[in-house]
């Protein structure tokens, strides 16, 4: 079961956690990858702002974390951008029937959103550079690669969980003026 937080708590430790993680996909991460499978933590955050933060405050965070991670990665600027944001807006439409309190739903959401991003993050590769031919065993990687964040999906939640509890115990309370 997890705690109902104020909003600005939630988006800021999302953010903390979102530039902590993209430094880390793109040095640590990238170093310990398998061939072509790298651990990508940003996705269950962007999953995390699509259940818990409000629409507008979610899509500024998110659209901030995807900026970054563009201006950090080095492909093609904006595509990291538009692919999250369509995952953030899948979320945001399944919080109306879903949550994701339990680890196994945590992870089934990653795992279906990672495919969804991997889906429209190459459709624009494809769109942007019609000579990329992908691999055959490109649903191969796909599965091995939706596969491996689901499974890290409980750590980096339980992660920004911890963090927001921690900004939430520093954030002042709103303060009740007397008559």
């Amino acid at each position: 079961m997890r705690r109902e937080y104020h909003k600005w708590p939630r988006a800021l430790a999302s953010i903390i956690l979102g530039l902590f993680l993209v430094v880390l996909g793109t040095t640590l991460f990238s170093w310990w990858s398998l061939g072509p499978l790298r651990l990508e933590p940003l996705i269950a955050l962007v999953v995390a702002a699509g259940y818990r933060l409000p629409l507008v405050m979610g899509f500024f965070v998110v659209w901030a974390l995807a900026y970054l991670a563009d201006l950090v990665s080095g492909g093609v600027m904006g595509l990291t951008l538009v692919s999250y944001s369509m995952v953030y807006v899948a979320c945001t439409l399944a919080q109306r029937k879903l949550q994701i309190d339990s680890w196994p739903f945590q992870m089934l959401a990653v795992g279906l959103m990672n495919v969804l991003y991997q889906l429209l993050y190459l459709g624009g590769l494809f769109l942007t550079h019609q000579e990329y031919a992908p691999g055959a065993n490109l649903a191969l990687l796909l599965a091995a690669q939706a596969v491996l964040n689901a499974l890290s999906a409980p750590v980096f939640l339980g992660l920004l969980e911890g963090l927001t509890g921690l900004i939430a115990h520093l954030w002042p309370e709103e303060r009740k003026v007397a008559p």
